[in-house]
């Protein structure tokens, strides 16, 4: 949740005759397949250095991992490794076995080189795109090649949850994103030694060539193992995938059967746009729809040709502190705006009841969450004797609260971040701004396009945001948004938290595999993050989604985005 510009329609170079060909027969305004709303670009097409979760559903019909989830258990299951590894009785060695009939979409097979140039490119610490994955690679000590399809993970320390990253690791094709072997000219151990990293000459060239946009989001060395290919993507209009016909493992995934010659993905930053597009058949399936258009406008006895179905995910919707800025470094500052949040009112207006509150990043229904942590209520009387106590008066008698800090008067002023398009942030904080304001708080709003708005993130240009973190369903660690070596270089703790006991809970928990102790640290972790209140909690949603039902019955799942594409096979109606 990258740099971030806009780009022209990418002119697709290189591509197979396959993809060409199917091109050549493709009816976007009516395709042979489906068209799944987007509502906005995706930040790239590149999965390792793509982290907004619509950028990641999309490359998941395309590259492939060494180890998936399966839809139905969540349980782990071999894709291009031909099992699970073999580990090691101390955690510190993982052998894996690569499928000896895997084959990228343009015919190359896919080998163990393909495999440390994939470590190789999360390992770099140069390629500032790839630092929210890196984190989970940080104890990769080598990647060591046995023959062209077996390879040893050696890691420096355990990792109770090495087996589901190391086994996630998308599989990039080296042949295509490496054509002058420039990730030859270093080791993978070499990538560990930060300080070094910038004095190697090698490592440095190969970061400045994987940092060409292309690299992210052209067509041509976006080229996967999986059952699509990427055939087009206008920019601002549509991502369009062909089915790779040649898919190696065509026939044998029962999560993944490809039904669908095409699956186009519809770019409306304007969701009621969309939902005219859905009524008119011109959509067939949109993840979320706007919640008083789902309850009041989607009537499935008057519309007979769409079904409805709120689905869970494992989420939570928060707004974010910089903590840089100094009005929000004083945590009770941020404990007073989080007593300006009426959620349950939010959720019955905006949401229209579909979600519930939460009170932490764990997911609730995770053994380690902490139930008896503190519900931060509504109380505007509270937040303004907190404020008042922190030292915020009206000191000139303008309306807005006032203190001195770092010897200058400064106003209670912030703005809200918004992505463009997402109307339930903009109502939250339009209404949080209305409440604020009444007490002497002057939040204002600005709303930018989501490549914008991720790169703001990044770089902790804002004061405030309103954001939702997508989990996968594993066993907690919040190291990637929580722990403070994740505050710099692009990591994803945006709002740059810092507690050395924080930071000590979640280094112990990466090492401990014993499931009651990281309880335990979990469960620490958690209250200290409520007395801080980096992040005001707000809800967990239920994605209101709404499909065509020329798409059959559409399964659900915990597994990331909630729904699989490649399940989806077309009915005459």
């Amino acid at each position: 949740m990258k740099p971030y510009f806009r780009y022209l329609p990418f002119i697709m170079l290189g591509c197979s005759i396959l993809v060409v060909a199917a091109l050549a027969s493709l009816r976007v305004e009516n395709p042979d397949g489906f068209v799944i709303h987007q509502l906005s670009d995706p930040e790239g097409l590149n999965p390792v250095i793509t982290n907004d979760a619509a950028g990641r559903a999309i490359a998941d019909r395309v590259y492939e991992k060494l180890l998936e989830q399966d839809f139905g258990s969540t349980d782990l299951v071999p894709a291009l490794a031909a099992s699970r590894p073999v580990i090691s009785a101390d955690h510190l060695s993982y052998t894996f076995t690569l499928r000896s009939n895997a084959t990228f979409s343009d015919g190359h097979p896919v080998t163990t080189e393909d495999i440390l140039f994939s470590f190789k490119v999360i390992k770099n610490p140069l390629i500032t795109d790839a630092a929210p994955l890196r984190n989970y690679y940080e104890d990769v000590k080598d990647v060591r090649i046995i023959d062209d399809r077996s390879f040893e993970v050696v890691m420096s320390r355990p990792y109770f949850l090495a087996e589901y990253f190391l086994g996630g690791t998308y599989v990039l094709p080296k042949h295509v994103q490496d054509p002058n072997n420039l990730s030859d000219r270093f080791t993978l151990q070499e990538t560990n030694d930060i300080d070094r990293a910038e004095k190697n000459a090698a490592m440095k060239a190969f970061a400045d060539w994987y940092s060409n946009p292309d690299i992210k989001r052209g067509l041509q060395f976006n080229i996967g193992s999986g059952p699509y290919v990427y055939a087009e993507w206008s920019t601002n209009e549509r991502i369009v995938l062909v089915r790779n016909d040649r898919w190696w493992n065509k026939g044998n995934d029962r999560w993944n059967p490809a039904y669908s010659p095409t699956i186009v993905y519809k770019v409306m930053s304007d969701r009621s746009s969309a939902v005219i597009a859905l009524k008119a058949r011109d959509l067939d399936f949109m993840e979320f729809v706007p919640t008083a258009k789902y309850i009041e406008e989607v009537d499935t006895i008057k519309l007979p040709y769409l079904r409805k179905h709120a689905y869970e995910i494992i989420a939570y919707t928060y707004i974010g502190w910089n903590s840089k800025r100094a009005i929000l470094a004083d945590k009770r500052v941020r404990t007073a705006f989080s007593h300006l949040v009426d959620r349950p009112a939010l959720i019955r207006q905006v949401l229209r009841g579909l979600a519930r509150t939460v009170n932490s990043p764990i997911y609730d229904s995770r053994p380690e969450y902490d139930s008896s942590l503190p519900n931060i209520t509504y109380d505007p009387a509270k937040a303004k004797a907190i404020l008042a106590a922190a030292g915020w008066s009206d000191s000139d008698g303008d309306g807005i609260l006032d203190k001195v800090i770092n010897g200058q008067r400064t106003p209670l002023e912030f703005t809200f971040l918004l992505n463009a398009g997402n109307e339930v942030r903009q109502q939250v904080a339009l209404i949080l701004s209305e409440d604020m304001r009444r007490i002497g708080v002057n939040a204002k709003i600005k709303k930018i396009e989501w490549s914008v708005f991720l790169q703001n993130l990044r770089g902790q240009d804002f004061d405030a945001y309103i954001g939702t973190w997508v989990n996968d369903p594993i066993p907690s660690d919040p190291y990637q948004i929580w722990h403070s070596s994740q505050a710099k270089g692009g990591g994803s703790n945006y709002v740059g938290f810092r507690n050395a006991r924080v930071d000590e809970i979640l280094e112990a928990n990466r090492l401990e595999f014993d499931e009651a102790k990281r309880i335990e640290l979990m469960r620490e972790f958690q209250r200290i993050v409520a007395d801080e209140q980096p992040y005001t909690f707000l809800w967990a949603p239920l994605y209101p989604s709404v499909y065509n039902k020329r798409l059959g019955s559409i399964q659900y799942s915990f597994v990331r985005p909630g729904y699989n594409p490649t399940q989806w096979q077309i009915t005459n109606l």
